[in-house]
C-alpha cells in the first residue's frame, strides 16, 4: 500500500491508523529502498541488485509479486434537507457558527454553495451546505466521506439543526 501524506500531522495520523491496526492484523512498515520494476527479466535484475549489495544480499532484499491496486471503497454519502422559517442570512450564519464548532475550514465556493472540510475523531468528511430562499430558508447539506465519519458527522449536523427549525 502506498499513502502519499500532505504534511507532517497527516503521515502521524496514519502511523496511529497503523499501530491501532497491528493489534489486529499483521502490518508490516519496511525500510531501506522501496520500489516498484515492471519486467520481464527479474531475476536479471535481482542478480545486478545482487551484486551491488555488500554482506548476504539474501537476506538484505525481500521481493513480492504485485497483482494490481486494490478498488472498492467508496466514498459514502447522506443529504440531509430543512426548511427553516428564517431568513437566508441567519440560516447561513447559523449553519456557519455549527461548523467553526466542528473546526471546519471552507474548501472552495460552487455557486450558492459552499464546501467544508470537517475534521474530527472518526476521520475526514465533507459537509457542502447549500441555501435557497423560498419562503424561509431551503437547507440541503450534502455529507460525504469514509468509514463512520459520514453517520458522525451527520448525527451532530442533525441534532443542532432539528433545534433550530424546530423539527
Amino acid at each position: 500500500m502506498i499513502v502519499r501524506y500532505e504534511n507532517d500531522a497527516e503521515r502521524k495520523r496514519v502511523d496511529y491508523l497503523l499501530e491501532k491496526w497491528s493489534e489486529k492484523t499483521s502490518i508490516k512498515k519496511p525500510k531501506g529502498l522501496i520500489f516498484f520494476i515492471d519486467t520481464d527479466r527479474p531475476h536479471e535484475f535481482l542478480e545486478d541488485l545482487f551484486s551491488k549489495l555488500e554482506g548476504e544480499p539474501e537476506r538484505k532484499v525481500e521481493v513480492y509479486k504485485v497483482e494490481g491496486t486494490v478498488r472498492g471503497v467508496e466514498k459514502r454519502s447522506v443529504e440531509l434537507r430543512y426548511k427553516i422559517p428564517e431568513e437566508k442570512r441567519v440560516v447561513e450564519r447559523f449553519i456557519e457558527y455549527i461548523l467553526t464548532k466542528f473546526n471546519a475550514n471552507v474548501l472552495q465556493k460552487i455557486g450558492g454553495s459552499k464546501v467544508y472540510e470537517v475534521p474530527t475523531r472518526k476521520g475526514r468528511g465533507t459537509v457542502q451546505v447549500e441555501l435557497k430562499e423560498n419562503n424561509g430558508t431551503e437547507v440541503i447539506i450534502t455529507i460525504q466521506g469514509y468509514g463512520d465519519v459520514v453517520d458522525f458527522l451527520s448525527e451532530r449536523i442533525k441534532e443542532e439543526l432539528t433545534l433550530f427549525a424546530g423539527d
